[in-house]
């Protein structure tokens, strides 16, 4: 059985959700991987795509208060607090133009100084300055509690925005969709519900959006592969899922310091499944900053195609105990995909591809 499922998979076959349970629980490891290989090098060869970005976290004061989150403060009294305006905001990203970026990532913590008017004068901006840097920005739980605070719809917040500039949204807020799990790691979190919708909407405003997995701590593998259902789902409805990041639980600084985080082998094993589960997501993401730079190349064999870019002053993973650099030069990022044994390409935010003789990067 576990054979027939993954032979169909890797033609590129759709798999039910309890035929993805059972090969992550059953099928061989190096099985699971070259069956998620062959349908990597049926769709893009052995090219892993990967792009220069930067993060920009406007505040890490946050309301919210996830379990899971080690970036986090609730209140600007905490001396790890900080908050920034808009105009050092565009200051420090006119700097960080200077690396040869293509993308900002802008996520950050939610309170109500971050309402829509700023990220409207933020995103108008950095666009004025920086008209070539594409902004990858506000998850659909940020966009969620700005829209509530300044008292429009999900659909007006969305208008709104992409008017001022926004032009993709990241997958983060996921997490795990299972209300079991959710009520463990982020019960003030907006429920996956809202999160559905709010990429709903955006994809059906023409905006192109990427979709995360929080793994390794309280789930299942069966809620791990009914998450992704429900991403299959939407994105059978929509197309407007560009791709799909696994990112695995890192518990320094969190609420949960005792659990372990997720072994070598679960780690690839999510990838795995995650890429014949998901038939109709072009790419799956893998966030190196996460995985460690060791696994991303080994992950390269077991379903990533793309990788979440050079990440200059990425600061959120880094608030846990991880001891990956806190960016990668072009040249660490190419070399790292020759260790997995493909060939790099530099790509822009919506995977087109980058032309250049060199960047100082």
């Amino acid at each position: 059985m576990v054979d027939e499922v993954l032979k169909r998979a890797a033609d590129g076959g759709r798999i039910t959700a309890d035929e993805a349970v059972m090969l992550y629980r059953d099928a061989p490891l190096e099985e699971l991987g070259a069956a998620a290989d062959a349908v990597v090098r049926e769709r893009v060869g052995d090219r892993i795509t990967y792009n220069v970005n930067a993060h920009l976290n406007p505040t890490n004061i946050c309301v919210v208060g996830c379990g899971f989150c080690a970036f986090a403060v609730w209140t600007e009294k905490d001396e790890r607090a900080y908050a920034y305006s808009v105009d050092q905001l565009v200051e420090r990203a006119t700097e960080l133009s200077d690396l040869g970026i293509t993308e900002l990532h802008i996520v950050g913590g939610m309170t109500k100084e971050y309402d829509l008017p700023y990220y409207e004068e933020l995103f108008s901006e950095l666009k004025a300055e920086l008209p070539h840097v594409s902004l990858t920005a506000l998850t659909a739980v940020e966009v969620d509690f700005i829209a509530k605070i300044s008292k429009v719809s999900h659909r007006e917040a969305l208008e709104r925005l992409i008017a001022a500039g926004h032009d993709t949204m990241p997958g983060g807020g996921a997490e795990v969709f299972s209300p079991r799990v959710r009520k463990i790691i982020a019960d003030r979190k907006a429920p996956a519900e809202t999160w559905l919708d709010v990429h709903r909407e955006a994809h059906g405003q023409g905006m192109r959006t990427n979709a995360t997995l929080l793994f390794g701590h309280f789930e299942t593998p069966e809620e791990q592969v009914d998450h992704m259902r429900h991403l299959r789902d939407l994105q059978d409805d929509t197309g407007g899922f560009q791709a799909f990041i696994p990112l695995p639980f890192l518990p320094g600084n969190t609420d949960f310091p005792y659990l372990p985080g997720p072994t070598r082998e679960e780690k690839l094993r999510t990838i795995a499944v995650a890429r014949l589960m998901l038939d109709n997501f072009q790419h799956i993401k893998g966030h190196w900053v996460m995985l460690g730079e060791e696994i991303t190349s080994e992950a390269l064999s077991y379903g990533l195609d793309d990788l979440s870019g050079t990440l200059t002053e990425e600061r959120i993973a880094h608030a846990t105990t991880v001891e990956t650099p806190l960016g990668l030069s072009v040249s660490r990022m190419e070399n790292l995909i020759h260790a997995g044994g493909k060939t790099p390409g530099e790509r822009n935010t919506l995977y087109g591809d980058v032309e250049r003789d060199g960047v100082a990067a």
